[in-house]
């Protein structure tokens, strides 16, 4: 069941919060400017929905909208009720700012940045919104937005061993799942559980294409088109964001280029629209974004939903091995596994370098950085890590580190 997190004198104080900042967002702008330099007419509706989504303007379906934060939510029990699934993580700055009006201090800038957005009524079309407990952050989250919305606290814990643990994800899951009928007056089963996971993992097929069709020619989908894809699909019907992705497949086919750049795979801190500041000073630093390890992208679409016993057991189980087993997320125990993802990455698609990728105040990243630093090492592996914010005050600063990495990987090479 729902938790209630706060009292009656908690909700009357938090909900007296609103921003006095003055609001001004240039996504708009940042879209105009990215949909110029793709080179693939086909993103055309994909920047569009992404323009239609900043501004309030887009069209959901007939149904309940569920909001949710992070890849250990399966989406898959959402559609399986005929809901719709909206993932809400946000990197704006200015938000982000708003945001300081709720969580002062030295806070995770996402958290302030959801923060400001629902604090000013821009989520006000959710029916519910699911926090996750996969960081200490997103767990205090969860009771300052239930002035606001009906929140949902999902917490299957830390521990990505599978055998271990995954009686438990079931019955979280499973809890999930029953709520989510009872709260929305559905009887969803089996071959709703069935026919959700079929567009999921359809999904998948088509992201697997692309991801390793932009390992040896990134340029043909760019990193700006690629990102603007990712955050697309966390609003679009599932099955028009399959459709879409896969005319813009089809198009890069017909325009390869070749890669003169060095070939750069990004790990940590997941890149979300509107915040492509790294991704932006890579290709000016003559660099180029052919892969990625991060919880947005390959984390949330590259493994399918793999079902051996087709019951609602099964399904759930399948569910937690793919969300919660695979997860690449910094906050749970799976710091060999993202080494590993990483090593086998650069070796399989022949990347020449590793950035690892950390926005400020998100510590959980920071302190895995020593490990993976090293045993890309010990593999002959150029790495370097960057740390930053939301700002472009440093825009200049990062551009001379990585172009001082360009050259170091062009004596790699020789």
């Amino acid at each position: 069941m729902q938790k209630k997190f706060l009292d009656r004198y908690g909700r009357t104080v938090l909900k007296g919060f609103t921003s006095t900042r003055s609001i001004k967002s240039n996504a708009n702008s940042e879209l105009l400017e990215y949909s110029s330099r793709s080179k693939n007419s086909s993103m055309k509706k994909f920047y569009q929905a992404s323009e239609d989504f900043e501004t309030g303007k887009f069209l959901y379906p007939e149904k309940p909208v569920v909001g949710y934060f992070c890849s250990l939510v399966p989406e898959e029990l959402i559609l399986a009720c005929n809901l719709h699934p909206v993932r809400l993580c946000c990197e704006e700055n200015f938000w982000t700012q708003a945001g300081e009006e709720i969580i002062p201090g030295d806070v995770c800038p996402v958290v302030k940045s959801i923060c400001g957005k629902f604090y000013n009524q821009m989520y006000d079309r959710f029916d519910l919104v699911v926090v996750p407990g996969s960081c200490d952050p997103k767990t205090k989250l969860a009771e300052l937005l239930s002035p606001l919305k009906e929140v949902y606290f999902l917490d299957p814990g830390r521990d990505c061993e599978y055998l271990k643990n995954a009686d438990i994800w079931e019955e979280k899951y499973t809890k999930f799942f029953d709520f989510l009928k009872e709260r929305f007056h559905c009887s969803s089963g089996r071959k709703h559980l069935l026919s959700a996971c079929k567009k999921t993992n359809a999904r998948t097929e088509i992201f697997r294409k692309i991801y390793q069709f932009r390992t040896r020619n990134p340029e043909a989908i760019n990193s700006f088109d690629y990102y603007i894809m990712i955050y697309a699909s966390f609003f679009m019907d599932i099955e028009i964001w399959n459709n879409l992705a896969e005319n813009v497949y089809r198009e890069a086919l017909e325009t390869r280029e070749i890669c003169k750049n060095p070939k750069i795979l990004l790990a940590g801190t997941p890149v979300i629209f509107p915040n492509f500041k790294i991704i932006d000073v890579i290709e000016q630093a003559g660099l180029s974004l052919a892969a990625d390890i991060q919880c947005t992208t390959f984390g949330r679409f590259y493994n399918p939903v793999e079902i051996d016993e087709d019951t609602d057991s099964g399904i759930i189980r399948a569910l937690s091995l793919k969300d919660i087993a695979g997860s690449i997320c910094p906050c749970l125990l799976n710091l060999e596994k993202l080494v590993n993802l990483i090593v086998d990455a650069v070796s399989q698609y022949n990347l020449d370098g590793v950035i690892y990728y950390n926005l400020r105040l998100c510590q959980v990243f920071d302190i895995q950085t020593a490990v993976i630093r090293q045993a890309l090492k010990e593999k002959d592996i150029p790495f370097i890590s960057i740390k930053t914010d939301l700002g472009n005050q440093d825009t200049g600063q990062l551009k001379t580190r990585l172009e001082a990495f360009r050259e170091m990987i062009e004596s790699h090479r020789k």
